[in-house]
């Protein structure tokens, strides 16, 4: 960075701070302090800047590793929230820790390598929440604990996404429903969309059957047979469940089951890319996953950069997108 500096005719301290963003600094200026850079061949060292400066550039993506990696839905979150973080100067980490293992939680924060922390998945009570509050980094929730007090969160408005579907369907004469949840890694979104179907379905007079497994297209197909057997009066499924959604759908071509025919599908929470992928197209009913990474990101770099104190605390409205899998009830199920 000295040589730089010399070669540049500026400070040392100049060249930090372009290469850190912590200040302004002029076009022109820092135009030369880049092409001497080239010239040189230099390339910053995060970690040697995050031990003189306790600046590393780096922001960690707290993520739990699902039974199938990240689903299409997780990704677009993702890939978002790193645009994001790259466009703001900073480097985007993706750190795969189950919920539970708070130890890792804690090594990540102590040991210097990363300035902010973006948290997803967020469970009803989540010890990570605790952990990273206890740490004082500063971090954004995608997602919110049930008591989320002061802290920052950007998250779908699921009651609202819940009675969106409900309605849909109900609109549409089904008068017997299945919710579809996961059972794995039970997070606050899926607790927060059941309580919301379960409210609307009595308030419609519509019989809802709740069913829960992994987020795996065999448990999907597993769980078909389920509501086969135990609940065949079932014309329509909410799922919250990609994995699982997509292996039902699977299982139900397989039966020579029409959909929307003979039975319809409304997918909570799934991003459109990912809906329109399936066949046929799902009917969703999201918010917007772009909007939300984008949001969070921003909200933490504030904070980093000392621009924000404020706490961000948003709701994002859920959009019904009617799409192939859901139409009229007006067929009964086989053997009825």
């Amino acid at each position: 960075m000295a040589d730089v500096a010399r070669a540049a005719g500026v400070s040392r301290s100049t060249v930090s701070y372009v290469l850190s963003g912590a200040r302004p600094i002029s076009e022109a200026t820092r135009e030369r302090i880049i092409r001497v850079m080239r010239e040189l061949d230099y390339t910053p060292n995060v970690l040697a800047q995050g031990l003189a400066g306790k600046r590393t550039g780096i922001i960690a993506l707290l993520h739990p590793p699902g039974e199938q990696g990240l689903n299409l839905t997780e990704f677009e979150y993702i890939q978002t929230a790193a645009e994001q973080v790259r466009a703001d100067g900073y480097h985007l980490l993706l750190w795969p820790i189950a919920s539970t293992d708070i130890d890792e939680v804690h090594k990540v924060v102590s040991q210097g390598l990363v300035e902010g922390v973006l948290l997803m998945e967020i469970q009803p009570e989540d010890q990570r929440v605790t952990a990273l509050v206890e740490s004082r980094i500063p971090f954004t929730m995608i997602g919110r604990p049930s008591e989320p007090a002061d802290l920052s969160y950007v998250d779908a408005d699921f009651d609202a996404g819940g009675v969106l579907a409900v309605e849909h369907l109900a609109a549409l004469g089904h008068k017997e429903i299945a919710f579809l949840g996961r059972s794995e890694g039970f997070v606050a979104a899926i607790f927060r969309a059941k309580e919301a179907v379960v409210a609307a379905a009595a308030q419609h007079g519509v019989e809802l059957r709740v069913f829960m497994c992994p987020a795996t297209i065999p448990a999907g197909r597993e769980i078909f047979e389920e509501i086969q057997h135990t609940a065949p009066g079932v014309t329509a499924v909410i799922g919250i469940n990609e994995g699982a959604t997509v292996g039902l759908m699977d299982a139900a071509e397989l039966a020579g089951m029409s959909i929307p025919g003979e039975l319809s599908i409304v997918a909570l929470n799934m991003s459109e890319g990912m809906a329109e992928r399936a066949h046929p197209a799902l009917t969703s009913v999201s918010s917007s996953s772009e909007d939300m990474a984008r949001l969070a990101a921003k909200d933490l770099i504030r904070r980093l950069r000392g621009e924000e104190a404020s706490m961000v605390q948003v709701l994002f409205e859920p959009r019904l997108v009617v799409r192939g899998s859901s139409g009229p009830a007006t067929r009964r199920r086989r053997g009825q």
